[in-house]
């Protein structure tokens, strides 16, 4: 018989424990599928003639009391039966639920069940070996299907429904089997010869992948001409790579896709997982690859701009940085959040909001009237209070001050109290915008052409440690050094380093698209491994020496 005109009944049994002979059914389901389709469906509590465990009441919700009043199995099983007709018997783990019904038919003096069997956890070891939980509900998460009723005759019997209806969508794509007898060899072949790969994945696994090396880069996969269709970054090429070629089938649909497509793997070496980062980002950029969904366009990231080039400064949203005397900060993740970062300012900093025009009135304006500006167009003691308020915002911006966090938590919790769920929503949301960036800029310390520092971090070998030089925010050279540190590579470094924190460096004068995108990901970096980065600040109104001797203090642990 052609599968597509086999009528499959998935079945499925709640019992009162594990043990056919000693245990009872207490609700038993089926649904009949055929060409693919549900056409119907049988359920029915039944009375075991005893109690209902605890532990099974918690696990189904079935209690004694729902069952007190249920046929019993004599009543119900012949009802079954005439359902299963000639159909395959279907259940996930048919061992358990087969043992079962047949225990229970044995006990009315029936003869056991003798159709074709067929078990969904049998195919889904042969089909799906790379996922590690082959249970029902692991394969009905891993295909995305909805599983109403868990622990419930019904809902699993529908739910395996939908396995089944996957797993024989895939079977004959795959294999192209065609009628049930093969089926249901397919499910007994041994692992091996139930999924034989492709002789491209196998030459990728025997040639390529053994002379992957452990350090960090970046990886490429090429199709068939050589293109590369995908670019990613690993911390260890070998173990990244790896994990594409084994337990394919828990893989995504789209890496399932790619790795399809797949012919070739090449890589290249970078020394350090943030140089990896930068590596990816850029040729994504330029090579914008098939399968990489992100990353392939520089978006628009907006920095906070203090404008400390005048004597009372203002701050607002900027779209890109240039080197015009002012204090940038970020970049933010959006023009959003930079609305939200400024409103937040102008709300709790007496910084001035008024044009320069407005200003040069010299008297107050409507924003000082309300309390949001400290009026230094007034002059006397208002200027000097607006420095330490310039100092405030700063601190904030750097995410050393936070009490403006305080104060909209404060706002929150008195429009929940309000039943003003709307604005306290707000509150929240402009407190988990706001966490995050002031974490990731306490990071940083500093605006970002304000940012050098040499940052050390454990090296990706045993035995060195990696260094990082970081001028105008931005990584600019990386040093692997062996320890135990010796006076000559010390020496060397000693010169290296004086050279790239010369205060006579010339500054950056504008940051394009490209640059501001190394920002964000050094920021990034460092937020995520602010536990291990140990990173030494450089001003240049500091010795040289005590900076030194402080980088190698950390160098050597």
């Amino acid at each position: 018989m052609r599968i597509e005109e086999t009528p499959f009944v998935v079945t499925d049994t709640e019992t009162t424990g594990v043990s056919a002979a000693r245990d009872r059914v207490i609700e038993l389901a089926a649904v009949k599928v055929v060409g693919g389709e549900v056409v119907e469906r049988f359920a029915q509590l039944i009375n075991p003639g005893q109690s209902v465990p605890r532990r099974i009441t918690a696990l189904t919700g079935i209690s004694t009391a729902m069952v007190f009043d249920q046929p019993s199995a004599d009543e119900v099983l012949p009802r079954y039966l005439d359902f299963l007709g000639e159909g395959v018997f279907v259940a996930h783990n048919l061992t358990f639920d087969l043992g079962f019904l047949n225990a229970e038919l044995a006990r009315i003096g029936r003869a056991a069940i003798g159709n074709p069997g067929l078990c969904t956890l049998r195919l889904a070891r042969r089909l799906l070996r790379g996922l590690r939980s082959k249970s029902l509900g692991s394969v009905a998460e891993f295909y995305g299907i909805r599983h109403h009723g868990r622990h419930r005759a019904l809902g699993d019997a529908e739910a395996t429904a939908e396995v089944l209806r996957r797993f024989l969508s895939q079977i004959t794509f795959e294999t192209g089997l065609e009628t049930l007898e093969e089926l249901l060899a397919f499910q007994n072949r041994t692992y091996a010869a139930a999924r034989k790969d492709p002789a491209h994945l196998r030459r990728i696994r025997t040639e390529v992948l053994p002379r992957l090396p452990e350090g960090p880069g970046v990886y490429f996969m090429k199709d068939r001409q050589g293109k590369t269709i995908y670019i990613g970054k690993a911390k260890s090429l070998r173990r990244r790579v790896r994990s594409y070629f084994t337990g394919i089938e828990s893989h995504t649909g789209h890496v399932r896709q790619m790795i399809g497509v797949v012919r070739d793997v090449a890589w290249e070496e970078t020394g350090s997982e943030l140089a990896a980062l930068l590596l990816e980002s850029r040729l994504i950029k330029a090579e914008k690859p098939r399968f990489n969904r992100a990353q392939r366009r520089y978006r628009n990231r907006p920095f906070i701009r203090l404008d400390t080039a005048d004597r009372f400064p203002r701050v607002s949203r900027q779209s890109h940085l240039t080197d015009d005397g002012a204090e940038y900060f970020g970049p933010v993740g959006g023009r959003r959040q930079a609305e939200v970062i400024v409103e937040v300012i102008d709300r709790f900093f007496r910084l001035r909001e008024c044009d320069d025009d407005t200003f040069a009135r010299g008297h107050r304006c409507l924003y000082a009237a309300m309390g949001r500006c400290e009026a230094p167009c007034e002059g006397g003691t208002a200027a000097e209070k607006y420095a330490d308020e310039v100092r405030r915002v700063r601190d904030f911006l750097t995410g050393k001050d936070r009490t403006a966090l305080d104060r909209l938590r404060e706002e929150m919790a008195a429009a929940a109290a309000a039943l003003d769920f709307e604005e306290a929503a707000a509150r929240r949301d402009a407190v988990e915008t706001l966490t995050h960036l002031l974490d990731k800029q306490q990071c940083v310390a500093a605006p970002v052409l304000d940012h050098h520092a040499a940052l050390v971090m454990p090296g990706a070998e045993a035995g060195t440690v990696q260094l990082f030089v970081i001028r105008f925010g931005r990584p600019a050279e990386t040093f692997t050094l062996r320890l135990p540190l010796d006076a000559e590579a010390e020496a060397a470094l000693r010169t290296s380093l004086r050279a790239r924190f010369d205060p006579d460096h010339p500054r950056p004068e504008r940051y394009l698209r490209e640059e501001v995108d190394e920002v964000r990901l050094l920021a990034h970096w460092l937020y995520v491994n602010r536990a291990s980065a140990r990173q030494v600040h450089w001003r240049a109104d500091l010795p040289f020496e005590a900076f030194f001797s402080e980088v190698i203090r950390k160098v050597r642990g």
